[in-house]
């Protein structure tokens, strides 16, 4: 029995490898304001500007590769920090237990929680546009609220020591258990990026009673979905995000450091336009996972690259001639006979490629044209039939 509840925690908390940095920027944040405690006016200033030129250095770089799923945090965040120093300027000491900075609490969870599930989207489009008007809408309707005495009561359950009332407590405590568990099962930069800058915005909630723990803690957030879009930017130059096999620029990257020897083979799943028609974005990208999971399971000591939606390419080096054709095959059939299970779909699906095999020549300029002859002869193959390796 106690076998079988750590199984459930290893899958609900896995060791996230992406975490080091944000948790490393959160330790730091908690030992400055420790360390620094009374907090100098000087440091306090630079918190303060540091927070906001750390949220126009990521809009700009957003607006740059035209990304928009961080952008709603950062829009959060500021009007979230404003409007606290805004109450705690009308309201004095007293700003926690006002039925305004209740709705803010209540509406900033929701908004966060939201937002941290939101798919990665262009940032030049109309979705854009009606994010960030639902995000002022629903903090105007909490400060409407608040005029009239409607709001969000916390007031049974009293932290009196904190920014955070216990009810508040228990909202961020709940989001961020449910980031947690996301972030656990997709281990992505972004995701944990997101979810210790919801800690840090959570800590600045609790220390809002001083200016200059909000503001470290703020700024903090910030520099943590900084340093995440930087980073899951530099790892889809590279990696293919969907697979994290690697991509075609590295493809490109490692052409000169093949070995002498060596055979080329193109995997190209069949019918790719129909199935994406079919299972639609998600769908195709659980079934381009599970195939490439199963090549990378068939051939663990092969490079292996994504270098197209339906596309990859796998280089078996210091492979003897007829032996990259065999190696090759084997995927193809063993994908052949293969059942693969999709979530909400009961039946298992049936699934096959198509591959083309090449052995590099000595008369091979490059990888490319090694590549560029297996290329070749999968598209002649495509004319005529599907599920079968073809040799160049």
């Amino acid at each position: 029995m106690w076998k079988k509840y750590v199984g459930y925690i290893k899958q609900i908390l896995p060791l996230m490898k992406n975490s080091l940095l944000p948790a490393l920027l959160l330790y730091m944040a908690v030992g400055g304001y420790l360390a620094l405690t009374p907090v100098a006016e000087e440091w306090q200033h630079f918190f303060h500007v540091g927070f906001f030129a750390a949220v126009l250095a990521s809009v700009a770089v957003l607006l740059f590769f035209n990304r928009n799923r961080p952008l709603f945090f950062l829009v959060v965040m500021v009007v979230c920090y404003c409007l606290i120093n805004y109450l705690k300027y009308t309201h004095g000491i007293i700003y926690n237990l006002s039925g305004d900075y209740d709705n803010l609490v209540f509406l900033t969870v929701v908004c966060l929680l939201f937002f941290y599930f939101l798919p990665e989207q262009p940032l030049f489009s109309r979705d854009t546009v009606n994010f960030i008007v639902v995000i002022f809408a629903a903090l105007a309707l909490g400060e409407h609220l608040g005029r009239f005495g409607i709001s969000v009561d916390f007031s049974r359950l009293l932290c009196n020591s904190c920014g955070l009332q216990t009810f508040g407590l228990i909202l961020f405590a709940t989001m961020l258990t449910v980031m947690l568990i996301h972030a656990s099962a997709h281990d992505d930069i972004l995701n944990v990026s997101l979810l210790f800058a919801s800690v840090d915005i959570m800590l600045g909630f609790y220390l809002s009673g001083k200016s200059a723990a909000l503001a470290l803690f703020f700024l903090t957030a910030a520099l943590t979905v900084f340093t995440g879009i930087i980073r899951s930017l530099a790892y889809a130059s590279r990696k293919d995000t969907v697979t994290g096999l690697d991509n075609g620029n590295t493809f490109i990257a490692d052409s000169d450091s093949l070995p002498v020897k060596y055979g080329l083979g193109i995997i190209c799943i069949d019918d790719y336009k129909h199935l994406r028609q079919i299972f639609k974005k998600k769908g195709i990208h659980e079934i381009v996972r599970m195939v490439a999971g199963k090549i990378r399971e068939l051939e663990p000591s092969a490079r292996i690259y994504r270098c197209g939606a339906d596309e990859f390419i796998i280089i078996i080096p210091e492979a003897e001639k007829g032996v990259s054709f065999a190696r090759v095959d084997h995927i193809r059939r063993s994908i052949a006979v293969a059942e693969f299970h999709l979530s909400r779909r009961k039946k298992p699906l049936k699934l096959t490629v198509s591959c083309s095999v090449t052995d590099k020549k000595r008369s091979d300029v490059n990888v490319f044209a090694v590549f560029l002859r297996a290329r070749k002869i999968l598209q002649k193959t495509y004319k005529f039939t599907q599920n079968i390796t073809s040799q160049a």
